[in-house]
């Protein structure tokens, strides 16, 4: 693989976390300035809200520790996936585990990339 293909699956991985991200902001923003609901009541969507929050920071952490934030990312997920059940959205999941499995990919083709031989 050369280093032009490295980049870019690095660019893509942060593109797509920074894109996640932002929608994150943004429904998150757009929540606080005209509320669809009411406060969260129940114990499952305070940790719902805390392992979403953890996802996106995981994906921000990537970009310096690939493969560290990259298991938050994708770990927080699958707990939230666990503990919020929710009926339709495997697109929306896939979306969000696209920057975590990117990162992952990122790291282990940097990390166990054949080394050049000197012979």
């Amino acid at each position: 693989m050369s280093e032009a293909a490295f980049s870019l699956l690095r660019w893509t991985a942060r593109i797509a976390a920074l894109l996640v991200a932002g929608i994150f902001v943004f429904f998150v923003a757009a929540e606080f300035i005209n509320p669809h609901s009411g406060p969260p009541t129940k114990l499952r969507e305070w940790v719902g809200i805390a392992l979403m929050v953890l996802t996106v920071v995981g994906m921000l952490l990537a970009w310096k520790w690939e493969l560290a934030g990259a298991c938050v990312s994708l770990l927080s997920l699958a707990a939230f996936c666990i503990l919020v059940p929710m009926n339709r959205y495997d697109y929306v999941i896939g979306v969000a585990a696209a920057p975590g499995v990117l990162f992952l990919c990122d790291w282990m083709v940097r990390h166990f990339r054949a080394a050049p031989t000197g012979n």
